[in-house]
């Protein structure tokens, strides 16, 4: 019974790591760490999973792997065995060999990495510096493209250019925690036992089954949180107190001003025009929108950009994740001028075209980066249109 194939090893393990084992897979999974027909196959399961994990080298050297060893054999907790002491010395003696002797240092902190996760809480007290964090999953769409992910519950995320989704292994088992850097368009599964929670800036978005948009760029001073059906409630990180939490009505889109580079509400309505009504929560950093333009929000996933009333320079911020390009401003004053329309599959120089032709702007492309700079002649023409 010792032997066991790769897939039996590589399922106990993952099992083992999210805490999902029965007693009697904990015994099996003994009997194959202690059988020495599986120490390849240990072996390579480890070590594949070491390019998933980057490394501190001065941290690896002061690995303790046999303290490492000794919580993966408490932690199994097995039961009393008939087998006589000698032959059961024997074997653990063989899994000590497997584990520490037989793996570098390196693969010793992939195990920490890959089962440290399942060590009691209560040793968490005495557990020294080098306890390491549980790992997590990222899904990433490069700029000028996005990505589409179904996770385990049967949620539906579309990424957007420029953003990152990162979540735990144990995603739909313990939690189901996401956490946003960018845009997405999320379409919930329904599961009122366990709510899904995305993380966005300072504030969490709880939903259990619905549909909704989160634009929360790094470089971007506010996070955006549209709701198209269902309901979600927002709330910052770590409020409690339910009368604090904000809960969206469909069609309507929650602002929220990052902490650390507070925005006037001047700047704010450049952006979202209807953000004039405050949240009836105990903050001055949310805003409500009580009627958002749900097709012009949603439109990047069907590869659209409807534009209204858009000036250059917030524009400019679309496209170079879009387009994968940096924009660089030789005049402020152009930065303000304003676009309307709706771009398709237009290429890039399309599109700066399309801009060329309705404002005082040229530009000049030289590979990913594109000049824009006012353009004398249209100037005036421009500022007589835009009086009327």
């Amino acid at each position: 019974m010792g032997l066991g194939s790769d897939t039996e090893i590589e399922i106990l393990l993952e099992k083992y790591f999210v805490k999902n084992c029965t007693k009697e897979e904990k015994q099996r999974l003994f009997e194959i760490l202690s059988s020495p027909e599986n120490e390849k196959s240990i072996k390579e399961i480890l070590y594949s999973h070491l390019d998933e994990y980057s490394f501190d080298s001065d941290i690896q050297q002061d690995i303790d792997s046999e303290r490492i060893y000794n919580q993966i054999m408490t932690d199994l907790q097995l039961p009393k065995t008939r087998e006589p002491e000698s032959l059961l010395l024997r074997r653990r003696t063989r899994m000590r060999q497997i584990f520490i002797q037989g793996l570098s240092v390196a693969a010793v902190f992939c195990i920490a990495f890959f089962l440290g996760s399942i060590f009691n809480q209560s040793d968490n007290e005495n557990a020294d510096k080098h306890i390491i964090s549980t790992t997590f999953n990222e899904i990433k769409a490069p700029l000028g493209s996005k990505s589409e992910i179904k996770l385990a519950d049967g949620t539906i995320v579309i990424l957007n250019a420029g953003s990152l989704l990162k979540y735990k292994p144990d995603f739909n088992m313990n939690n189901r925690d996401l956490f946003l850097e960018g845009e997405a368009y999320f379409k919930v599964a329904k599961n009122t036992n366990l709510p899904l929670i995305v993380s966005a800036g300072n504030i969490n978005i709880k939903a259990t089954g619905t549909e909704f948009n989160v634009k929360a760029y790094n470089d971007e001073n506010i996070v955006e949180t549209t709701l198209v059906e269902g309901k979600v409630e927002i709330s910052q990180k770590g409020v409690t107190d339910e009368k604090r939490m904000l809960e969206l009505k469909p069609d309507q889109k929650a602002i929220y001003v990052r902490e650390s580079d507070k925005m006037t509400l001047g700047e704010i309505n450049e952006i979202e025009p209807l953000a004039v009504k405050p949240a009836k929560i105990a903050t001055e950093n949310l805003l409500v929108s009580p009627k958002a333009d749900i097709d012009q929000v949603i439109a990047w996933t069907q590869d659209k950009m409807i534009i209204r009333g858009e000036n250059l320079e917030n524009l400019c911020v679309k496209l170079q994740r879009k387009y994968d390009v940096t924009f660089v401003f030789g005049n402020e004053d152009i930065k303000k001028c304003r676009f309307s329309g709706i771009l398709l599959d237009e290429t890039l120089e399309q599109v700066l075209n399309v801009i060329k032709l309705t404002a005082p702007v040229d530009y000049l492309l030289d590979g990913k980066i594109v000049l824009m700079i006012s353009n004398k002649e249209k100037i005036e023409k421009y500022s007589k249109h835009m009086k009327k």
